[in-house]
């Protein structure tokens, strides 16, 4: 089989390798489409992420859907022809399960495309994974594959909004319409948001916000500013200037839930609302038991594949980190490593 490491900063490979044996209590899995996020674009464009520097050959992609192929394993609920969405983590709660989701808090655990432990753990951007069938959540029939793929980012954000409590009749506001932002606006409404405004510097992005369901947008470019008051702030772009703005717009005793990774270093900005306005921030950080909630929102909300808006073939990886570095490109980027939307979109 085929796959494609990281060898440094920028520079992929394409090698052979042999297909994983299928050993007891595990499924082969014919890797069917790879999101790419921000984690990825570090660990290409620098060769590190955060404090995870790759040290050796690492295959990248965590946000992994695919078909089962073979298995090895008395579980029940994963047979040969299900398709399945990844979960990266191991150990992998599902949903209820508390004690182990806050034992991966506490603890490193194996997470696939990552150089956080060493050896690395290859991620997706293969052909064939052999995989813990505990690891995998069946995908809905009717669920396209370019809705699925957005399995693992959809339930980062259902662990982000389960933060910040009650979301019915809420008014909430969205810092950023990246993926992750735009999936926020999907998972507001289905929790019962009574109005969802999302804010960005860019056009395209805000109008594929209003296209799938935001009440209304703020185009940081142009003169007419943020509103200034929302029952809560997702702030999703990581952009330190954002939550500044966040504690602007957040209205007294209101919460902000940071969503998007900050960067590491020092960087001056004005948080003295949040002393004035009593204000709750909370971080959140990856997610737990959420993929089969995940799975369930993406099934109810037909509009969730306008979010992938740029698919590359897995031989054209390059291509596809090139989109996600691009500041233009709106949306999603996903590599199709079986063309699997040739087959079914």
């Amino acid at each position: 089989m085929k796959a494609i490491r990281l060898t440094g900063p920028q520079t992929l490979e394409m090698i052979e390798r042999e297909i994983p044996a299928v050993a007891a209590g595990h499924a082969l899995v014919r890797v069917d489409l790879v999101g790419l996020c921000g984690s990825d674009l570090s660990y290409f464009s620098k060769g590190a992420n955060g404090d995870f520097v790759v040290r050796e050959p690492l295959v990248l992609g965590h946000e992994i859907v695919g078909t089962v192929i073979a298995t090895a394993s008395d579980d029940a609920s994963v047979q040969v022809g299900d398709r399945v969405a990844v979960h990266p983590v191991w150990p992998s709660p599902r949903a209820g399960d508390r004690e182990v989701a806050a034992d991966l808090a506490a603890e490193p655990a194996s997470f696939l495309g990552s150089a956080s432990t060493s050896p690395h753990t290859d991620g997706g951007l293969q052909e064939h994974l052999a995989l813990r069938t505990e690891r995998l959540r069946v995908i809905p029939s009717e669920l396209p594959p370019r809705a699925a793929v957005l399995a693992e980012p959809t339930a980062v954000v259902l662990h982000a909004l389960s933060r910040a409590g009650d979301l019915r009749g809420v008014d909430a506001f969205v810092c950023g319409a990246g993926p992750i932002g735009l999936i926020a606006v999907l998972a507001l409404r289905h929790a019962g948001a009574r109005r969802v405004t999302v804010s960005d510097v860019r056009r395209a992005p805000l109008d594929l916000a209003l296209r799938i369901g935001a009440d209304a947008v703020v185009d940081l470019t142009g003169d007419s500013g943020a509103p200034s008051s929302a029952d809560l702030v997702i702030e999703a772009s990581g952009v330190p200037a954002a939550l500044e703005a966040a504690v602007s717009i957040a209205r007294p005793s209101s919460t902000i839930v940071q969503l998007g990774m900050l960067p590491r270093d020092p960087r001056p900005i004005a948080l003295s609302g949040l002393v004035t306005k009593e204000l709750r921030i909370v971080g959140t950080h990856r997610f737990g038991g959420e993929l089969d909630d995940a799975l369930r929102l993406l099934d109810a909300s037909p509009e969730a594949a306008e979010i992938v808006t740029t698919v590359r073939a897995f031989d054209d990886a390059t291509g596809a980190f090139a989109a996600l570095a691009d500041p233009a490109v709106t949306g999603k980027v996903v590599v199709d490593v079986s063309g699997a939307l040739g087959r079914r979109g």
